[in-house]
């Protein structure tokens, strides 16, 4: 076929059928719906038994937890991230938003807490994500959390074809039980409804929030300084005990001495 008449047809065919890229998008459908954990290595939370040998934690005096920090508390510990950073997308290429709502825990189980002390990763700042507040011991579903106001509303989140969007799930609960769980959102586009299960801290199979119990009253940190941490009191009333500032310089040894004092 000569060339004229190539374009002459392929002209014909898109006169007919349209452009012939557009005939090849994808329309949305729920399974356009993309998410993946995207939580920062360095800022999580730790729980470690009440004898962690402290004193063989790699010294990084920055305030911040160091690809050895982490490493090393990986193998004393369980890492339990304070919360989730979850990226979602919508894969479409055209066609209708993906609406997103109702993101919730089921299968919950609530067991005791656990005699460990919370070793926390601190952040060096927060990113552009919608901030989810999960009761776990009372909410039906996650409330979005105004970091201005300090105030919490409904919460759903519309993808438009191609958008890309982020959440950060906080799991809340009271101190005096531990809770294990899975996190799942309603994901509807076109009339039809799905629920997703949401992965977490880079896999599937749910949550396991540890409770410290009363020794969450204490929180240690990384040092600024060669040879220390950092830790203080998680509560005002924690506080009055007067045995040292919201936050201090503390050596392994006067830990272990103030976890042996909290009753």
């Amino acid at each position: 076929m000569a060339a004229g008449a190539l374009v002459a047809l392929l002209g014909l065919v898109a006169a007919i059928f349209g452009p012939v890229p557009d005939r090849l998008k994808d329309e949305t459908e729920v399974s356009n719906f993309h998410a993946k954990p995207v939580n920062k290595r360095g800022v999580t939370q730790f729980v470690l038994p009440l004898d962690a040998p402290l004193a063989d934690l790699p010294s990084e005096p920055s305030g911040y937890c160091s690809e050895p920090i982490i490493d090393w508390l990986s193998k004393i510990g369980k890492e339990i991230p304070p919360y989730q950073r979850i990226s979602i997308t919508n894969t479409a290429e055209e066609g209708a938003m993906l609406a997103i709502s109702n993101v919730r825990a089921v299968d919950v189980r609530r067991y005791e807490p656990q005699p460990v002390m919370v070793f926390t990763c601190p952040d060096g700042g927060t990113g552009d994500n919608a901030v989810l507040h999960l009761r776990l011991d009372h909410d039906p579903q996650a409330q979005l959390f105004n970091v201005d106001t300090g105030k919490t509303g409904p919460f759903a989140f519309n993808l438009q074809p191609g958008e890309q969007g982020s959440i950060e799930l906080h799991l809340l609960g009271d101190e005096g039980n531990s809770y294990s769980g899975r996190i799942v959102a309603d994901v509807s586009t076109g009339g039809k409804t799905t629920t997703v299960d949401l992965p977490l801290n880079g896999g599937v199979d749910g949550f396991d929030r540890i409770s410290a119990g009363k020794y969450a009253q204490l929180y240690v940190r990384p040092g600024m300084k060669p040879g220390t941490l950092t830790c203080g009191w998680n509560d005002a009333k924690s506080e009055e005990r007067g045995t040292m500032s919201p936050s201090s310089d503390c050596r392994p040894e006067q830990i272990r001495s103030i976890l042996a004092e909290i009753k």
